[in-house]
């Protein structure tokens, strides 16, 4: 079954209309970097209102596999999942929450030489940033996923990485923003961003106008929309990420795991989030024409990553762009209210099946919920993570690629510290947004 969209859903209380009339920061976006950045936000005393077009948590922030690694990243994302990672250790007794939290590695099995010179070729970065990184050997392999059936060649292992509940996480720092005086309010979109003299005035909300000193743009895939009213041209798309529940299995353990094609984790309850390794869907649009030229260069290299797909998607893309439609009449800031994405069933198939083939004493695991969630990437792989940009008072956080989850709090952490403070505390440079306009952009590592 279709997992339920009641299962993405935020229980925060009702917000009272109206708005406030004027506060420090406001945050369009209600995913996890919203969430983070509200609650962080909030504890440096700012006066904070948040506000999402759909509901808290409702898209791709709850649909993620729940990894939450330094492993095999970009060199410019590394410094912050070290800090975030230090942040996800204390961070259930901080949120005064369960959260699911397993701290127990990360684990990319080697199927072949191809696949152990790739993972190999990543023990540099762990070397320059001191993280503890170790290519096992098979026998080592053996011993962390006991009763892996298939031949391998060693794996690349990081011990001090973990994993959490996706569903669980975002709610959980908009409860703890709402303690602390957040305003937060769901079904609410920002029609556009209200900037004089180079400067944000404030955001101009479904709801109203509401004066703030600064903004923070946390949209997801709707953040290139906002940013292109502003003049800021982001070579933003969207992809299609698909993830299933099982019913519960025999304990292989908390690693999270890529092997055999399947990337797998097991949760506190027995059950596993699996998905089909690293492929994602790109169901093709006249949208996927924009910025084009951009990910050509990169798209040949990557090819096995992607499913290019024509189908209903289109037909809808057309229809949206209708003067007489609801995403017309909505206005290009808000577009899409809460677009529902269906899963690969196919793609699930195949996870399951190399999950079983894996491990046989998992026979009689089977699908219990399924789900995809729309993934926004950048050319060169990385998110854009910025509270200095061309317009004063402007920050932009989005672009994560399918990796961002884990770097969620440490994202809401550096953007407050930003905000308040002129200073982010981390080497964020290439992560800026005018890297794009200054061409200073750089082959991904990887695109998602």
């Amino acid at each position: 079954m279709n997992a339920p969209e009641s299962s993405f859903s935020t229980a925060l209380p009702t917000q009272p209309d109206p708005l406030p009339r004027e506060v420090d920061v406001a945050i369009i976006g209600g995913g996890l970097m919203g969430c983070t950045a509200a609650y962080y936000l909030s504890k440096a005393g700012a006066r904070v209102l948040l506000i999402d077009k759909s509901r808290i948590a409702g898209q791709q922030s709850s649909r993620a596999w729940g990894f939450v690694r330094q492993q095999s990243r970009d060199e410019a994302e590394v410094p912050l999942m070290q800090a975030s990672i230090e942040i996800w250790r204390g961070l259930e007794a901080e949120l005064q929450t369960g959260l699911g939290w397993r701290n127990e590695g990360c684990l990319f099995v080697a199927g072949n030489e191809a696949e152990r010179d790739g993972y190999e070729s990543w023990l540099p970065v762990a070397r320059q940033f001191s993280i503890d990184t170790t290519m096992l050997s098979p026998r080592e392999v053996a011993a962390k996923l006991p009763g892996y059936a298939i031949p391998q060649l060693g794996g690349l292992f990081t011990a001090s990485d973990g994993q959490a509940e996706p569903t669980l996480v975002a709610r959980a720092f908009a409860m703890r923003a709402l303690e602390l005086g957040a305003h937060i309010v769901e079904q609410c979109g920002a029609r556009g961003i209200d900037v004089a003299a180079g400067r944000i005035e404030g955001v101009d909300t479904e709801r109203g106008y509401v004066k703030a000193k600064a903004v923070v743009c946390a949209a997801g895939a709707t953040t290139f929309r906002l940013l292109r009213v502003l003049g800021i041209s982001l070579p933003q798309q969207l992809v299609r990420g698909t993830v299933a529940r099982t019913t519960r299995g025999p304990a292989l353990g908390g690693i999270s795991t890529i092997a055999n094609g399947v990337g797998f984790r097991q949760r506190i309850d027995g059950s596993f989030n699996i998905a089909d390794d690293a492929h994602v869907d790109v169901d093709m649009t006249l949208g996927h024409l924009r910025a084009l030229h951009w990910y050509a260069p990169s798209l040949w290299a990557h090819r096995k990553s992607f499913r290019f797909n024509l189908n209903g998607a289109c037909l809808t893309d057309l229809g949206h762009r209708m003067p007489w439609s609801e995403a017309s009449r909505l206005g290009p800031a808000v577009h899409v209210r809460d677009p529902l994405l269906r899963p690969n069933e196919r793609s699930l198939r195949t996870a399951l099946r190399g999950l079983k083939a894996a491990f046989p004493g998992q026979a009689d695991t089977e699908i219990a919920e399924k789900w995809a969630g729309g993934i926004d990437v950048l050319p060169d792989g990385i998110p854009v993570i910025d509270a200095q940009t061309s317009i004063s008072g402007l920050a932009v956080a989005t672009g994560f690629c399918g990796h961002g989850f884990a770097m969620g709090p440490i994202v809401g952490k550096t953007l407050a510290q930003w905000i308040t403070t002129g200073n982010p505390g981390l080497d964020v440079r290439q992560l800026r947004l005018s890297r794009f306009a200054e061409g200073d952009v750089k082959p991904p590592s990887s695109l998602f």
